[in-house]
């Protein structure tokens, strides 16, 4: 791993999609895996590539037992040297007016409260100059009818990196955020499959995927692990990082060690 120290590295939602591709990737490079997702066959099968480098921790990260197992498993390695939040939930998908106060509640503690209280969890396992990746979304700037929670939830996390960024850097810990644009994961096959009338813009889902403009996995986990590991500390944490900015892909791709 160039310009990082090989070690843990948590990786939530890495049962499929950009979390199972990631884990993949930084096994590549010699780092090893706390991998953590709900479903415990989805994550033998991430392990089953590299097992003596992989973990796996079946735990929902909304709940406080889910994240204290991840706490466990972190403290018999001792030391882990970078956190990506990356599970999160699409649904409840519709109008805002007919969601569940429990939808809700179950959505924003996925979303947000996973990665606040996770990461609270794992501050005293983590190494120094420690770093906090975050995977944001095209949602968390701008309103998506049907997608009134989820939108919320990913402002609500963009904020959240913009207030850790501040209060943890003098603790050397240092939080970034991540725009992986529409990837093919999972999640984007819910997504098409929702009916028109519960999400609105479903059919610029399923042009993309028809006309194969969806991010592979494989090309969001390399950038993702240049920016765990071969970004400054500065920048890594200043601004959130976008596969759609042409400017930081044209720095990922002319700097990238391999």
């Amino acid at each position: 791993m160039p310009g990082r120290k090989k070690g843990w590295t948590v990786i939530t939602g890495a049962g499929s999609g950009m979390g199972r591709a990631l884990t993949w990737d930084l096994v590549s490079r010699g780092g090893r895996v706390i991998a953590v997702g709900r479903r415990a066959e989805a994550l033998e099968e991430t392990r089953a590539k590299a097992p003596e480098a992989i973990e796996v921790v079946v735990a929902d990260v909304a709940t406080p037992a889910g994240r204290d197992a991840v706490a466990l498993a972190a403290a018999a390695q001792g030391t882990i040297h970078a956190v990506v939040h990356n599970a999160a939930v699409l649904d409840p998908v519709g109008p805002l007016n007919e969601v569940s106060l429990d939808d809700w509640r179950y959505q924003q503690a996925v979303n947000v409260e996973g990665p606040l209280f996770l990461t609270q969890a794992l501050l005293q396992y983590l190494s120094k100059n420690g770093r906090i990746l975050q995977v944001s979304s095209g949602a968390a700037h701008r309103s998506l009818p049907g997608w009134g929670g989820y939108c919320v939830s990913k402002a609500a996390l963009y904020m959240l990196y913009q207030c850790l960024r501040e209060e943890w850097v003098s603790q050397g810990i240092h939080v970034g955020s991540v725009r992986p644009g529409v990837v093919d994961t999972p999640m984007q096959t819910q997504i098409r499959e929702t009916d028109a009338q519960r999400f609105p813009g479903v059919e610029r889902f399923r042009r993309l995927k028809a006309e194969g403009q969806l991010q592979p996995p494989e090309r969001v986990a390399d950038f993702m692990s240049w920016i765990l590991l071969e970004t400054g500390d500065k920048q890594f944490s200043q601004e959130e990082w976008d596969i759609e900015n042409e400017s930081q892909t044209r720095l990922w791709k002319d700097t990238r060690q391999v």
